[in-house]
Formats: structure tokens, sequence, C-alpha cells
């Protein structure tokens, strides 16, 4: 365990520099060459006040004051001081730059690692667990690492230089004076290793409580959260939930500060004796008096450099073993299927459509042993219009995302004019999906748009062309600023939508997105009847050519579907067109007919 541990600090702290070097190594180089010069001049300064110190007392104390070498080395060693002084100033301006640099660089790599993950890594705890311990560690954990890295590199070239100069005095006080900081060092190694434990521990504890603050301070949930007047009971669980880590933490600090403070307490016996050995040592004559009290303060210093080295390497090892969650999130998955080269998006002429085959499809979700779809094999053809019904749990919405390409198939595959569909991310470039919980980007109502062709500028012609397709020109013209206002009014200028306004710029992204496969998954749930009918009057004339996938819980709605695939338990149970599927009387025709009865039951009360 400690040597696995003392690799993943040697490995994270090459990772933290090259963090660095890659934000701006011009920022990294100069901070570098800052540390150096002020452990040499602190060097020097050492050895200049140990030969200044000699002089003076060789003359006696009376010529103390006329000293050739006083006053030269006063001022030498002032001017120096200031020097140092404002190369420091410089080195810490170009710090703070390069934190900032270092923490935009590491927050961008584990959003691209997120936006690079499969889907179906969404539906794992552990994968949630590593991305909270990664978002966890991106937080000014990587330029707080570099910033300890370059403090550690400043105390151990101080620590280098004054233990230089002191051996010069007293080589053979040395290795007493380092053995001091040992107990130090190991306490703090396992201290360390501890918190990285707990910091694994409360992964999932963490993801909770930060769960519960959006609820808690979201303007979605406020109102629900004050209908029910939950706050209180929800602030007493991320309560519990932050009492449970409280109580860790003090576990863990009261069990290693004992260790702690005793290892100081050796240290600081150690260096007592040291500078008790120099003190019997000038009292017998064996020592120079100007030797032992230049080695008094080299002790002093050595040892408060190298128990502050000491201190710095429990919160340097702490960082460092948090970027080994970094890393293993950033790193990519070789398991994963990779993304597509980002070409540029071609039109639905461009790119050849034609029978699309789905054949034995099974998927099961991670965490679960019942499978979601199984053996699902279905055919579309360009220019229809194919339906997937079923109750709810049937498995329409999984079947509808394999289709999408956002999941692999454990088993079967797609076809695309009799060939196998291999690069789902092409496949994915070439599909528009309206989502029955899509989501509301809080942006312009222009991006709400034209981020259905994300790789490309938004065309203000085909954005106004794709909103009054779906509907929605006419209420986006009344915005303040009409295509251009944030919606969302926690934002200045900000507007609101209703529901089924939001629904006509989700279907107004699949018009802009202009694919040759469209699914549908309940298009219209968020609309009133009257608008339902209208969209599915003109579903064929509006997406005409394309393949047509519509999920829907209102039979009545999928009547003029070319075919449809009754669903329940994840497998096709049953598949015809409407008439059909009504004269063979089997579940379509008995959920039909139950959804007809409360038609006819609510029209009579």
């Amino acid at each position: 365990m400690g040597d696995r541990r003392t690799r993943a600090l040697v490995s994270s702290a090459a990772f933290a520099v090259r963090l660095a070097w890659l934000a701006d190594r011009r920022a990294l180089v100069h901070v570098l060459v800052v540390q150096v010069l002020s452990a040499a001049g602190m060097t020097a300064a050492l050895v200049v006040t140990q030969k200044v110190f000699g002089s003076v007392l060789a003359e006696g104390p009376a010529a103390a004051g006329r000293s050739p070498a006083l006053v030269p080395g006063v001022i030498g060693v002032l001017v120096a001081g200031a020097l140092f002084g404002a190369l420091r100033l410089s080195g810490t301006a170009r710090m703070a730059v390069l934190t900032v640099k270092v923490d935009r660089l590491v927050a961008g790599m584990v959003l691209e690692a997120a936006v690079a993950a499969e889907l179906r890594r969404f539906e794992e705890p552990d994968f949630h667990d590593r991305l909270q311990r990664a978002v966890f560690a991106s937080r000014r954990q990587p330029a707080q690492a570099v910033v300890l890295l370059v403090t550690a590199f400043q105390a151990a070239l101080t620590v280098l230089a004054v233990g230089g100069a002191f051996a010069v005095m007293a080589w053979w006080l040395l290795p007493l004076v380092l053995l001091s900081a040992v107990p130090a060092v190991k306490a703090a190694g396992r201290q360390r290793g501890a918190y990285h434990d707990l910091h694994h521990d409360l992964s999932e504890n963490r993801r909770l409580r930060e769960y519960l603050e959006r609820l808690l301070t979201g303007r979605d949930e406020a109102r629900e959260i004050r209908a029910l007047d939950l706050g209180h009971v929800l602030t007493g669980r991320w309560q519990d939930q932050y009492a449970r880590e409280v109580e860790s933490t003090e576990r863990l600090l009261r069990s290693h500060a004992r260790r702690r403070m005793a290892a100081q307490a050796v240290g600081g016996a150690l260096t007592c004796l040291a500078v008790g050995v120099l003190w019997w040592l000038a009292d017998s004559h064996l020592l120079p008096l100007s030797v032992a009290g230049a080695a008094v303060a080299g002790v002093w210093l050595l040892s408060v450099r190298i128990n502050t080295f000491a201190g710095m390497l429990s919160g340097i090892g702490e960082n460092l073993l948090r970027l080994t969650d970094l890393r293993a999130f950033t790193a990519p998955d070789e398991g994963a299927i990779p993304p597509p080269l980002m070409p540029r998006q071609k039109t639905v002429d461009e790119v050849p459509f034609g029978e699309f085959r789905a054949e034995k499809l099974c998927f099961t979700y991670p965490g679960t042993d019942t499978p979601a779809v199984r053996d699902v094999s279905l055919d579309l053809r360009p220019g229809q219009v194919v339906a997937l019904v079923g109750v709810n749990g049937s498995g329409k919405t999984t079947l509808a995302r394999l289709l999408a390409g956002l999941y692999p198939p454990d088993s079967g595959c797609l076809l695309l004019d009799g060939e196998p569909v291999t690069d789902l991310g092409a496949h994915r470039e070439r599909t528009a999906v309206v989502f029955q919980d899509f989501t509301r980007y809080k942006l312009p109502a222009v991006d709400n748009i034209a981020f259905g062709r994300p790789r490309t500028a938004a065309d203000p012609a085909r954005v106004r062309e794709a909103a009054r397709q779906a509907g929605a020109l006419e209420f986006l013209a009344e915005l303040p600023d009409a295509l251009d206002t944030p919606l969302g009014k926690e934002f200045t200028g900000g507007a609101d939508l209703s529901g089924g306004q939001w629904q006509r710029l989700a279907l107004a992204r699949a018009f802009y997105r202009d694919a040759p496969l469209v699914i549908l998954d309940e298009p219209t749930a968020a609309l009133d009847a009257h608008a339902e009918d209208r969209l599915f009057t003109q579903l064929r004339r509006l997406f005409a050519g394309r393949t047509v996938v519509l999920i829907s819980h209102r039979l009545r709605s999928v009547r003029n579907a070319d075919r449809i695939y009754v669903l329940r338990g994840g497998q096709v149970v049953e598949q015809g067109d409407h008439v059909s599927l009504l004269r063979t009387g089997g579940h379509y025709a008995d959920l039909f007919r139950t959804q007809a009865d409360a038609y006819q039951t609510a029209g009579t009360t």
C-alpha cells in the first residue's frame, strides 16, 4: 500500500507539473527561477553573516563599530534583501496568473471527459462517484498542487542551501538535524493516506448533499418545495449527511493528532540536542564562537525549514492523491467508442439513408438483471412513419435510444442498407431526437434551436424557418429581444416560456438538424389537444422523405402510422397498421379500446 501510494504521489506530481507547463510554460519557468535565486540568496546571506560576525568578534567588542567588514556587509545584506523581495513579488504575480490558467485547463479536461463518456456510463453509480471526485479535484486542486509544489521546491532548495552552509561549519551535526524531521514526515504520511481514504468513502455522501442543495436553491424546484413545505425536511437531511462527514473528520483528526504531536516533540528534542552540543563545544573552546553562533542560527533555520517542509508534505500529498482521481477520470477509456473526428455536418441530400433495420436488439441497464429490451427486430424505410406503443415500462424509450445510437446494444445490431452500423457517433449525426424529457437550455432562443446542428455557425434564416415549422416563430417574435432573448428569468432580460412553448422549441431543434432519421418520444406531451392534432396531421409533410419513429402513449395519435410495433416487457408482441391490429383483437386493441372508453366516459360526464 505504501509503495503504491508513493508511486501515485510521484506520478501525480509529474502530472501537476505537466499541467502547469501546458497552461503557461513561461510563467512556470519564471516562478522556478525566482525560487532558485531566492534559495541561493538565502545561502549567501547566511555565509556573509557568518563571515561578518567572525570578523567583528576577531577585532574585539571595542573595535566592533570600526570594523571595515561590518558596514559593507550590512548594506550588502539589506540591498540583496530588497532585490530579492522585488523578485519574489514578480514570482508571486506570475504564480497567480498560472493558477488561473491551470484551473481553466483542468476544468476543461473534466468537462471534455464527461462529454466523451458513453451514455450508459451515466447509469452507473460508480461513474458518478468518479465524476464527483474529479470535479472536486478540478476545483483549484491542481492549481494548489502547483503552488504547493513550487513552495516545496523552494523549501527543498533552502534546506539544501542552508544544509550546505551548515555542513561547512558543523557537518557532523547535519545528520542529527535531518533526523529530527523523520517522525513528522512519517506521521504526516499516515494522516495523508487516511484523508484520501475518507475522501473516497464520502463520494456518494457529497453527491447526495449536492443534489439536496440543488433542490433547495434551484428556481425550477422552488415552487414545489414551498407548496409542499419541504424546505425543513430537505435541509434536515442535508444536515444529517454533512454531520456524517464532520464526525468522520473529527475521528480521523483525533486519532492522528496525538501521533503528530508526539512526532513534533521528538523532532524538537533532537533540535535542542544539536543546539546543546554546539553550546558545549563553544563553551569548551573546541569551536570558534563565530562558527558556533552561525551554526546555532543555521540549526534553527534548518530545523524550521525542514519542519515546514514536512508539514507541506502532508498538504501536498493529500492534494496530489486527489489528482489521481482527476487523472483516472480524464484518461482515455480504452473500452469506450471513440468520438467522431467532427467533420462538417452533411445535409440529408448528401448522406444516403436507405433501409434501416434493427436486428434482435437486447439491452440491460447497468445494475439491473432484467433486460429493458429483448430480441427486438424492426424495419424502417425512408418516408415511413413507424410508431412504438406500449404501457409505461414496456421498453419504448430504451428502444428509441438504441435506434438513435445513444446506447450500444448488448447483443444484436443496427443495419443500414444491409451494412452493420459500427460508428455510433456518425450514426448520431444523422439522427434527430426529441426526448420526452428534453433539456431546457436557459440560453438565448436562437441557441435553443441552432443547437440542433452545433458544429456549424447558426444560420438565422434556417433558425427562423425551423421555428416556423414547429409553430414557435410567433411567440418567439414577441419576446423582448426576439430570438436573442435568454430563456430564463435568472438572467438579465430573460423571459419564461410555458411547457408547450418549450416543447415547440425542442421540435424546432429537430427541424433545424435536418436529419434523415427522426425519433420523436412523446413530442406532444406538453401540447394541448388541438395543437397535438395539427402536429400529427402535418407530420408527414413536415418530415417528408425522412424515416420517422414516433413514440406516443395516446394511441389515437398513431393511427395513421405506416407500421405500429407494440411492446410489452421489452419485447415486440404485435406489429402491423392500425386497422389490422384492431382486427387482430390483441394487446393493441385492448389498449386502444381502453383509451377510447375513457374519452367517451369523459365526454358524457
